[in-house]
């Protein structure tokens, strides 16, 4: 399966701003993308995952939903 075209460049980007982590809070996520942590809760199609009652999103993921 091919990268999406501007995945390395959203990952790289992700990187920088979260260096030494494989993965963020939804809020962390929500900041990036400028929305609100409820409109992200709700959103099915957003690439978060329920750990120990807390939503955390990998940026390997995150890289390829903004990509």
């Amino acid at each position: 399966m091919r990268e999406k075209e501007h995945f390395r460049d959203e990952l790289d980007r992700l990187s920088e701003r979260f260096p030494g982590r494989e993965a963020i809070e939804l809020a962390e996520a929500a900041d990036v993308l400028g929305c609100c942590y409820k409109t992200l809760q709700r959103d099915n199609k957003f690439p978060k995952i329920k750990i120990r009652g807390k939503w955390v999103v990998p940026l390997v993921r995150l890289a390829s939903y903004l990509a």
